[in-house]
């Protein structure tokens, strides 16, 4: 009995777990280049273990947490400094404690003239070197395609100024979610140079969180939740009538 109490415990915990990673991702449905995170659930004994150590009585547990990286719709802003990843790949931006990743592309200039994140991160070049923006009043800020920045001058004057770097992960398992949308990764591993991406000006790569479908399983872990709880509310019950008999006499 005391087996199937925890056994019990361990599954609220888990659901508990479920229904907080589905509430952080609402809570960013409207965080541009937002990726939403999963877990998944493992059984504690396998097998024969469940059998003959369990009784038949198991316990589940958050396997991982993992992050969909799936692509979110694009939508036109029309702001010259907004930009949209169109296929694999990720911004490089220099964190606080290294180099971080990220898909959100709203970005600003400070008034060092840097290439910023919305949080006030340096966008990196292809070089890992901060983006200045010279002369912005009289010019105009452009992206092309491989992310190549241009300021457009008077008489149709172009000058190339730096190259935005477009990067991705061979195994994006390895990446770390870090804070505002961006992610890590580990000591040792490397980022490569982007091939099949392309770089979109005047957009912004919406969160890929559905609404629908992450309130239906807000819904559904709810009430499996709710189903343990009424379980360890019998078992403690249960207990208490024990105890009563046992006095009985």
């Amino acid at each position: 009995m005391v087996s199937g109490k925890y056994s019990a415990l361990a599954g609220a915990i888990s659901r508990e777990q479920a229904i907080a990673n589905i509430s952080n991702n609402l809570a960013n449905i409207s965080s541009s280049g937002y990726k939403k995170s999963r877990v998944s659930f493992e059984s504690i004994l396998k097998g024969q273990q469940q059998i003959t150590d369990a009784k038949g009585i198991n316990y589940d547990r958050v396997k991982a947490n993992y992050s969909d990286f799936a692509p979110g719709a694009m939508r036109q802003t029309e702001n010259p400094l907004d930009v949209a990843i169109q296929g694999e790949g990720f911004f490089k931006v220099q964190g606080p404690d290294g180099v971080l990743y990220t898909r959100r592309g709203d970005f600003s200039i400070n008034s060092e003239g840097l290439l910023t994140t919305s949080n006030g991160l340096p966008v990196l070049d292809d070089g890992n070197s901060p983006i200045n923006i010279p002369d912005l009043d009289t010019s105009k800020f452009a992206v092309g395609d491989d992310g190549t920045i241009f300021l457009l001058g008077p008489q149709s004057l172009r000058s190339e100024v730096a190259k935005l770097a477009i990067v991705d992960i061979e195994n994006k398992e390895k990446l770390k979610r870090e804070p505002d949308t961006t992610f890590s990764l580990p000591a040792g591993e490397q980022d490569i140079e982007s091939e099949n991406s392309r770089v979109i000006q005047g957009h912004l790569e919406l969160s890929n969180v559905n609404m629908a479908s992450e309130m239906a399983l807000m819904i559904n872990n709810q009430r499996i939740f709710e189903t343990y709880h009424k379980v360890l509310k019998s078992y403690s019950t249960i207990t208490e009538q024990q105890q009563e008999l046992g006095t009985l006499g």
